[in-house]
């Protein structure tokens, strides 16, 4: 047993512990705003579905019908996990009587169409099994329905020619008649961009027992089966075990704090790394193109996105060690070297492990999540169950998490 979890509870005692916090009034919810966000995102995600589908040859014959079916197809079910997977977490919190508010869910008018959801514990979580029970609700009850939207997008898979609807997709019908699978490759037409969805272990080996699976290249035309390959990669993003995320709650239920401070600040570490990889590769043909319209050098991209990039991660480290110059300063040397020795020397390392986007997850954690979580005033063992459940959401993150979620491709 770690020894962040004594046998009994420790001081504070329950009722210390009910004496120094204010018990909440009444909850006052706010159900106007949470139908507008919700319907904001279903919509949303309706056209997000429409543009990610992009069956040009199936509007053109059934017009705008045709359309919203196919964005529902991929809205409903994306939207049904990020609603069951809230409210795992909402009626967990209720069997525990903590004051929670309903979800908010997150539009964006672009992308994916939803940032996700979320919602407003109001009052701390006394205990580690309120804790635990709370965090770990959620992915769980996300996950079992990310699969059946997973394996029902598989038992329900169209035949190769679904694609034949779909500008420029030809070239892939033919060769997976000719050849009895999709080629590796997107071969046509010349110039397009595709959107990439990453590999996962959980999703590989899963298709791996279906024919004609959709490769990568493919899966965004498959509303139902990117519904749940979303579903999937969610629960990971959730189950990152840093600060008071989903995983973050786990991981410190299960283990205590001094190991949840170790295992975030190396998760978060990786992810920086990752994100810094790419950046030179990605920003610097952007900031060229820029200072080019500008009459400026266009060579100057480089030096700038090197030194934006060292500005960056030195924000980064030094909140990531608390202000202590003397690991973050040898930290950035030691993170913009390797990134400059990988572009320079190994350029399949960030061709493998390189994502710019958690650069952005970066910020999100070191500035507005936290990468610690706070203590809990009752420590107390998790129960068998919980610590199986535990360590069953940790394989969960490892086979559904993938380094290089979703990225952009040119066909050459």
């Amino acid at each position: 047993m770690p020894e962040d979890f004594p046998p009994h509870a420790v001081t504070p005692s329950e009722e210390a512990a009910r004496s120094v916090l204010v018990e909440p009034g009444p909850p006052r919810e706010r159900y106007g705003l949470h139908a507008v966000l919700f319907l904001a995102t279903l919509l949303c995600m309706v056209n997000a579905g429409i543009v990610l589908v992009g069956r040009n040859l199936v509007y053109e014959a059934g017009g705008w019908g045709a359309m919203v079916a196919d964005g529902l197809r991929y809205a409903i079910p994306f939207l049904g996990f990020l609603t069951v997977h809230e409210f795992g977490h909402y009626l967990a919190a209720r069997r525990h009587g903590i004051a929670v508010s309903l979800p908010y869910y997150l539009p964006i008018p672009f992308a994916l169409g939803t940032f996700g959801a979320v919602i407003r514990i109001r009052e701390p979580m006394r205990r580690t099994r309120q804790l635990f029970d709370v965090g770990a609700a959620g992915p769980l009850a996300g996950f079992v329905v990310a699969l059946g939207l997973l394996l029902a997008g598989l038992l329900t898979l169209p035949p190769p020619e679904y694609l034949l609807g779909i500008s420029g997709h030809e070239p892939v019908v033919y060769a997976a008649r000719a050849f009895g699978a999709f080629p590796e490759e997107f071969t046509a037409p010349r110039g397009a961009m595709l959107l990439l969805f990453g590999d996962t272990l959980l999703y590989n080996g899963i298709t791996s027992l279906f024919p004609f699976v959709p490769p990568a290249y493919e899966l965004q035309h498959y509303p139902l089966l990117l519904a749940g390959w979303l579903g999937l990669f969610f629960t990971a993003l959730n189950l990152l075990p840093v600060g008071q995320l989903d995983g973050g709650h786990v991981v410190y239920a299960l283990f205590g704090p001094r190991v949840h401070r170790v295992v975030a600040r190396v998760t978060t570490l990786v992810l920086i790394t990752s994100g810094a990889l790419a950046a030179p590769r990605d920003v610097a043909p952007l900031l060229s193109g820029g200072l080019a319209e500008l009459g400026l050098p266009p060579g100057g991209g480089g030096v700038l996105v090197w030194a934006l990039l060292a500005l960056l991660l030195f924000a980064y480290l030094r909140r990531l060690f608390r202000n202590d110059l003397r690991v973050a300063l040898p930290a950035l040397l030691a993170l913009m070297g390797l990134v400059a020795g990988a572009n320079r020397f190994a350029p399949g390392v960030v061709e493998a492990f390189g994502y710019t986007g958690w650069l952005f997850w970066g910020a999100l954690l070191l500035f507005l999540i936290r990468v610690d979580h706070p203590p809990v005033l009752v420590r107390e063992p998790l129960t068998p169950l919980q610590k199986a459940l535990g360590y069953f959401c940790l394989l969960l993150f490892v086979l559904c998490f993938s380094i290089q979620p979703i990225t952009e491709g040119i066909v050459q």
